[in-house]
């Protein structure tokens, strides 16, 4: 599903092409590997921008660094907040290296970064030192481990922890205790983190039997995510994902859970994805990486006697029907791991 297709599919007809002009769409896909398009207006946009502009207390006098790509919405998030605010812009061109990016943010001047946790994970593993203008270290696109945050903080890259999403145009959430942004309302419906602000989505958009379908998944205005929450004084605790909980053999297995384990058993990067099953309903597939920070660890008999083991043990719905080393995951260029790449691959 390309972008090319997609704008193909809006020129097509008068009404979507005047659609178009007032929107940007941005790919993305669920946890549960559904690829899909989502578009923003330029009004929600710029509205996020104010609002994260305003949160972070960003100003004229401020360098933004950008080092995310800007067909995402986080790397195309800052580029609309210096607009808005002023500040100027500096881009980390070139291929993604912690040491030369910690000297690039120092001859810049860089005071205000957003990064992502695989970014973050790099200049500590580097030993980079933050530059002496810097203030606030935005990190988002995924959850952020806390011994990383403090050891990234030790070296003086001053972390916040962020909450957003494509749909919401950027964060929502910034700050120790993700306190909400300005001008964003919250609410949890049965668990689960509901939205309303100016910066929200126009319109989800995917494939469909003929070209595309565009749908507006708000109602009243409020937009219903995913995101298993605790909502406290304007502060959100983030549980999990909810389509990450699927059944399997009549249970409820949460698959955040059960890669955690993994993690910690076998001390790698991996990802469990689900296959229809008629027996079980849903059998689970697990992907992990052969290295671990550049070393191979053992041979692959002896990995394979392992999660034998360690899978006799679990309970029934918990166990893995298969599983598949690879060299590397498959990932996005803001480094989380491409499931849609490995449900593909796990039906084939």
């Amino acid at each position: 599903m390309s972008l090319r297709e997609l704008s193909e599919w809006v020129e097509a007809d008068d009404e979507r092409a005047e659609w178009l002009r007032k929107h940007r769409f941005f790919k993305t896909s669920g946890s549960g590997g559904e690829e899909k398009w989502v578009a923003l207006s330029e009004q929600a946009l710029e509205w996020s921008a104010r609002s994260v502009v305003r949160a972070l207390g960003i100003c004229e006098d401020d360098v933004l660094g950008l080092a995310l790509p800007e067909v995402h919405v986080g790397g195309y998030g800052v580029r609309v907040r210096a607009g808005v605010s002023g500040a100027r812009l500096a881009r980390f061109e070139g291929r993604w290296n912690a040491i030369l990016f910690s000297k690039w943010c120092e001859e810049e001047g860089v005071s205000i970064l957003s990064l992502v946790p695989t970014q973050l994970h790099d200049l500590v593993a580097e030993g980079c030192h933050g530059g002496d203008n810097l203030r606030v270290v935005v990190v988002g696109g995924g959850a952020l481990d806390g011994k990383l945050a403090e050891e990234a903080r030790a070296l003086g890259w001053p972390v916040s922890p962020s909450y957003g999403m494509t749909e919401t145009s950027s964060q929502v959430a910034t700050g120790e205790g993700l306190p909400l942004l300005p001008g964003w309302e919250a609410k949890v419906v049965d668990g689960c983190l509901a939205l309303k602000g100016g910066g929200l989505l126009t319109a989800v958009i995917r494939r469909a039997c003929e070209g595309f379908r565009a749908v507006d998944p708000k109602v009243d205005g409020w937009f219903l995510t995913q995101d298993r929450v605790e909502l406290e004084d304007g502060k959100l605790r983030v549980l999990g994902r909810a389509d990450r909980l699927v059944k399997v053999m009549g249970e409820l297995v949460d698959l955040e859970d059960l890669e955690r384990f993994w993690r910690e058993k076998l001390r790698r990067e991996l990802a469990i994805v689900t296959r229809h099953d008629d027996r079980r309903g849903v059998s689970l597939k697990l992907f992990f990486e052969t290295f671990v920070e550049g070393r191979e660890e053992g041979s692959e008999v002896r990995r394979k006697s392992e999660i034998e083991r360690i899978n006799a043990g679990l309970a029934g719905p918990s166990r893995l029907s298969d599983w598949e080393e690879v060299t590397r995951l498959p990932r996005s260029p803001l480094g989380k791991i491409d499931r849609y790449a490995l449900s593909k691959r796990s039906t084939e």
